[in-house]
């Protein structure tokens, strides 16, 4: 994982370049109130034009509309490039998967995981695996996978690692299957021609696949790593919470809200994505997340974990631990800034989930 200033730069000139800006520019969220006197501070957030966060559900729900910290949308950028981002600050609150923000402190990046997200659970999965309704792979024979090829979002993340522990786990040799990367939105094509054996697709479009009958879900990641695999947790630029404790605090606590908001009404939470991203409303998926946003250690570990069993936990990752990359210290219903040692200590709701 190359992580430095050409990076950076290559990343802004496609952003500028390509269209991505949606509102602002790259870095107005952190420099914006650089004096520190002005209300209300702006953070940047990169976001698809037809995605569905917890920061976009927080502007439906109108949670930002007197908050002390506000968002500045921009457009979507690859999930292995905003790391980098995000330490240099033109990015100032991301979702990734726990990795990538391993990979990061590793490298000297300064950022840091201030809050859970996503959840798996067996129907509400990360991410589900599709093949075409005529193929015969299944979670319980893998190694027909060996010459073929499997169409994914990007490498780097969940969608390539948590399908390699899979296959490894099931005695697959991983120098036989192929990775195609392609936007998930194309995947399914790519899958009905043939061109792939395997898609690996994340909400709200495995809700299309699901629908389509010449396809069907295979399996998901909750066959490998049950709820410990599917959490893609908000990560911080250090810069940013240091100086903004309280709005950084204000920011997790709207978050949390919102999350707990979203699971207690999952009809109305569908409606509000069918109506961003323009899906029908049947073809779109629950979102689950995390009680409160409180972190675990247990979630996180499991990234180690996984790194050590696929033979890729360098000593520079081994040496450091979940604490060393992630704290609850921004989270207002943490019980304190230590890591929960896991979400078996996180069941209660701790706000209000009617609006």
């Amino acid at each position: 994982m190359v992580i430095g200033g050409s990076l950076l730069a290559s990343v802004k000139r496609q952003a500028l370049s390509g269209g991505l800006i949606a509102t602002g520019v790259f870095g107005a969220g952190q420099r914006a109130n650089a004096s520190g006197s002005e209300k209300p501070v702006y953070f940047t957030w990169s976001e698809e034009p037809l995605g569905m966060s917890l920061v976009r559900f927080a502007d439906e729900l109108g949670f930002w509309a007197n908050a002390g910290i506000r968002p500045k949308f921009v457009g979507g950028i690859n999930s292995g490039q905003l790391p980098a981002l995000v330490g240099s600050g033109d990015v100032t609150f991301a979702s990734f998967m726990a990795n990538r923000a391993l990979a990061a402190v590793a490298h000297g990046v300064d950022l840091k995981v201030i809050a859970a997200q996503s959840y798996t659970t067996e129907d509400e999965p990360h991410m589900t695996y599709f093949t075409r309704a005529d193929s015969t792979i299944t979670v319980h024979n893998l190694k027909e996978l060996e010459g073929k090829t499997v169409g994914l979002a990007s490498l780097g993340g969940c969608a390539e690692f948590i399908l390699k522990d899979l296959l490894t786990k099931n005695g697959v040799d991983l120098k036989q299957v192929k990775l195609l990367t392609q936007a998930e939105t194309l995947l399914r094509q790519s899958l009905e021609y043939g061109t792939i054996a395997l898609a690996v697709i994340h909400p709200p479009y495995n809700g299309v696949l699901r629908a389509d009958t010449a396809l069907k879900a295979a399996f998901s990641d909750y066959d490998n790593s049950q709820e410990e695999g599917g959490s893609a947790p908000l990560s911080a630029n250090g810069e940013f919470i240091r100086k903004y404790p309280e709005q950084t605090k204000e920011f997790v606590g709207i978050l949390a809200k919102t999350a707990n908001w979203v699971n207690a009404n999952p009809a109305k939470a569908a409606e509000i994505t069918a109506r961003k991203t323009k899906l029908p409303e049947h073809y779109v998926t629950k979102h689950y997340f995390v009680n409160n946003l409180i972190l675990d250690e247990k979630q996180l570990q499991f990234w180690w974990d996984l790194y050590d069993r696929i033979g890729i936990l360098t000593p520079d990752l081994a040496k450091l631990k979940p604490s060393d990359i992630a704290t609850n210290e921004y989270n207002p219903f943490a019980p304190s800034a230590a890591l929960i040692a896991s979400q078996k200590d996180n069941q209660k709701v701790l706000t209000s989930t009617d609006i």
